[in-house]
Parts: C-alpha cells; sequence; structure tokens
C-alpha cells in the first residue's frame, strides 16, 4: 500500500510540474488560491498650484457616484475630480474664515455624497461643506470648551446614518456627532487597555457601521460597534506582516469588508480581515511607480473597488486594484 501512495504522489507531483512550466498562469486548488494580490494602475502627479495640480495632499474619499475628494494640504484647498482624474471643481484658501483652511489635513464625503466634512489641525474644527464646496456650517474650533472642543483632531469616518466620528488625539478619545456636529457620545483614555488610546489618528467605518481605529503610539488597531463597545484588536511594533511603526495615520474598508491600513514609516500599505488577520501588503520607500513617500490616507472606491493612496511626500495620488 505504501508503494501505491509513493507512486501516486509522484504522479500528482509530476502532473503538476508540466502543468505549470505549460500553463504557467494557472492557479491550481491549494491554499495560495486564497491570497489577495494588487495591481498598480496609474498615479495623478502633477504638482503645483493650478487646477489638477497637487502640493502634499494629506487626506481622500470617494463618495457614491465615484468622483474624489482630495485635502491639498500645500494649496490649503479641496479639489474635487472623476475617477480617472479630471479636474471638477476646488474651495477654500489659507485662513481662519468660513470656508478657509489654515493646515488642513482631512476630507472625508457622507455615503449620500451630498456633504463634505474637513479638518484644520491649527483652527481646531470641523467645517461642513456641500458636495460644490458651498460652506453649511462649523464646530469644534479652538477655545469653544465643552465637549465639542477638539483638541487635535485628524480624520473623520462617517457611517451609514450620517454620524461622524472623530479620534481626538490630544483627548486620547473617539468623539461622536450627528450630521450637524452635536456631540452624540465619547469613548476612550489614555492608556493600553482595550478601548484605551496613546495617540489615535485613523478611523473608519464598514458597512454595519463598526468603527476602526489606528491607535499609533500603541502600533495597533482597535475595532469597535458604533456605540464604542471594544470588540477586537490587532497589531504590535515593527516592519514584519501585520506589524505596524508608529506612523499609522489612513485606514479605509473595502465593500467587502477589507480593512487597509496606512504604515506611513513603512511606506507600505496592509490588508487584513474584518477580524484583524494579515492577507497581503505592497510598497517601498522611493518615487517610482508604485512606491511610496510618507503616504497619509487611502480611499476605497464602493462601487469599483480601486484603491487611492496619498503619497503626500511624492505630492501625488496612486491608484492600485485588488486582484485574486
Amino acid at each position: 500500500m505504501s508503494g501505491t501512495i509513493i507512486i501516486l504522489s509522484s504522479i500528482v507531483i509530476i502532473f503538476t510540474i508540466i502543468t505549470l512550466n505549460i500553463y504557467p498562469n494557472i492557479r491550481l486548488l491549494y491554499p495560495q488560491e486564497e491570497e489577495q494580490y494588487y495591481s498598480f494602475i496609474g498615479t495623478w502627479d502633477s504638482e503645483g498650484e493650478e487646477d489638477g495640480q497637487l502640493k502634499r495632499p494629506h487626506s481622500i474619499d470617494v463618495d457614491s457616484s465615484g468622483n474624489v475628494y482630495v485635502a491639498d494640504s500645500g494649496n490649503n484647498r479641496i479639489q474635487k475630480f472623476t475617477s480617472d482624474g479630471k479636474f471638477i471643481t476646488k474651495w477654500g484658501i489659507e485662513g481662519g474664515q468660513n470656508g478657509q483652511f489654515r493646515t488642513l489635513h482631512e476630507v472625508a464625503v457622507d455615503p449620500s455624497g451630498k456633504y463634505v466634512y474637513t479638518i484644520e489641525i491649527d483652527n481646531y474644527r470641523v467645517q461642513k461643506f456641500t458636495s460644490d464646496g458651498n460652506f453649511i456650517g462649523k464646530w469644534g474650533y479652538e477655545n469653544t470648551g465643552g465637549h465639542g472642543a477638539l483638541r487635535n483632531p485628524h480624520q473623520i469616518a462617517i457611517d451609514s446614518t450620517g454620524n461622524l466620528y472623530l479620534p481626538d488625539k490630544g483627548g486620547s478619545e473617539v468623539l461622536k456627532f450627528d450630521s450637524n456636529g452635536k456631540l452624540v457620545k465619547k469613548w476612550g483614555s489614555n492608556g493600553t487597555g482595550n478601548g484605551q488610546f496613546k495617540t489615535p489618528h485613523g478611523v473608519a467605518t464598514d458597512s454595519i457601521n463598526s468603527v476602526y481605529v489606528t491607535d499609533m503610539d500603541n502600533y495597533r488597531v482597535q475595532k469597535f460597534d458604533s456605540n464604542g463597545n471594544f470588540i477586537t484588536k490587532w497589531g504590535s511594533e515593527g516592519d514584519g506582516d501585520g506589524h505596524f511603526s508608529k506612523v499609522t495615520p489612513g485606514i479605509d474598508v473595502d465593500s467587502n469588508g477589507y480593512v487597509y491600513v496606512i504604515d506611513k514609516e513603512g511606506a507600505n500599505v496592509q490588508k487584513f480581515d474584518s477580524n484583524g488577520n494579515f492577507i497581503t501588503k505592497w510598497g517601498s520607500e522611493g518615487d517610482r511607480d508604485d512606491q511610496l513617500s510618507e503616504p497619509e490616507d487611502i480611499a476605497i472606491d464602493p462601487s469599483t473597488g480601486i484603491v487611492y493612496v496619498t503619497d503626500t511626500g511624492n505630492s501625488r495620488i496612486q491608484l492600485f486594484a485588488i486582484t485574486k
């Protein structure tokens, strides 16, 4: 019997070798079939101050129609593009008045595509606009006091009902607001335990309104329900698969529930399932295609699955497709 098994095993091995030589791109039904791969699509890389040009873009988001909004931070403005990079409109100049920006850091669009929200670090506030850039309102600006005051906000995530989640780095907490800026809930404190933070920065929500937060100085991602109840966490310090450097500013979730995290110091993107199991990663330091320099943020088009990354150090946007 053992001799028969050896002969059959040899036949399978020989068949596999022959098959791979004839059809090198064939994908056999082995465990590696579940691995995820990416492909580079292109870049938007015209640096400058003209319409459609970028200067150190920090944040990016995509609406339900595929329009792309970029926080063009070096130019203190928001730019809106079609999915293939054609300029649509812009708004903002440097300043502290309504519709102006000082150290613009974040842009986020709600699921309906009607409203756009921004964060400025130096003005400590959120501003709300129409999708064409008309100013609607603001909140959280410096010296307002109370629970609505923002000490060091950096990013926004918006759930399916229009609620906003803001990690406040200065307060080591996550603030939840309704779409008009009314504080609904907050959670978190400084520390290393579950639900505690050291420098929370990036935030994203999924289709069932789970909230994912990059807890940078704890080298991890934490996952909560929409009321702030802790679900799970993953990550540790390092440069291997599933490990993070100290700076993980961007995070997003695709329509299939996969979680993508930007590792700025590692100049890469890491992909996980919704429970934190590592799947794949890509990127390295540089200025060539699919290399990154100081990447800050990531957004996934919900309809096409195209991945947009703000390659901030190279003043460009890079586009990728996830393939199996």
